[in-house]
């Protein structure tokens, strides 16, 4: 997270610092759209090259998670797909990747069993899309953790347009609504559409699209391409 720690303050973020913040962090213009994860016996098959016997079981288990999906609420998907992805090691992109800031893919996670706040959030994110939750009521969002004294990333899940949202946060098992996240301070978030900057814990304001964002895009296209061995 050091590429934006050293744009966030502590301290309340202004809308204003939090645009320049986004313009900066890497806005472009193009075309990606969110997808959902796609299995396949040549996905599994792949995993196992890369990563290993083991990486192939916990893509197995994935699957068998979102497979459940229809028998479950959207408080029991969550729920489960918050715990599932929690049990994945915390690491730093530097010591993962050797890189600042990797967001890696929910096959790559699984893979090497680890992950940094933003492969958590956007792992949740994507597995949630698949297991038939708009994705109009998901956020990914860039917070201040006020604890840990950095930038942070979880996941907020709207239960319908103008609620509450409850926040998914590897840093925790529980799932609370944001006003009780009083060590979170939101910066922005986005989904596979928009662009929105906070506001305050609760409120934000629409701003753009989410394919500007262009680290967005890489993540969308690698993702795609590991899919891609099941076509």
């Amino acid at each position: 997270m050091s590429a934006i720690a050293a744009l966030i303050l502590p301290g309340a973020v202004s809308w204003r610092r939090a645009l320049m913040f986004a313009l900066l962090f890497g806005l472009a213009f193009g075309g990606a759209v969110a997808t959902g994860l796609a299995f396949s016996d040549a996905l599994l098959q792949w995993m196992e090259r890369e990563y290993g016997v083991e990486a192939r079981d916990r893509v197995v288990r994935l699957q068998q998670l979102v497979d459940s999906s229809p028998g479950l609420s959207e408080a029991e998907k969550l729920e489960r797909v918050n715990a599932f992805f929690n049990k994945v090691r915390y690491d730093s992109d530097a010591a993962l990747w050797d890189q600042k800031d990797y967001w890696a893919t929910p096959f790559e996670v699984l893979g090497i069993n680890s992950a940094d706040c933003e492969d958590y959030a956007i792992s949740k994110y994507f597995t949630l899309a698949s297991m038939g939750v708009d994705e109009d009521r998901l956020r990914i969002t860039y917070v201040k953790s006020l604890s840990l004294n950095e930038a942070h990333m979880v996941l907020a899940y709207y239960p319908s347009a103008d609620a509450e949202p409850v926040i998914l946060d590897n840093l925790t098992e529980r799932i609370q609504p944001a006003a009780e996240r009083t060590d979170l301070v939101p910066v922005y978030s986005f989904n596979g559409a928009d662009l929105w900057l906070a506001v305050n814990r609760v409120k934000e304001k629409k701003v753009g699209d989410a394919d500007r964002l262009s680290r967005w895009q890489d993540f969308q296209a690698r993702l795609m391409r590991q899919m891609a061995v099941s076509q």
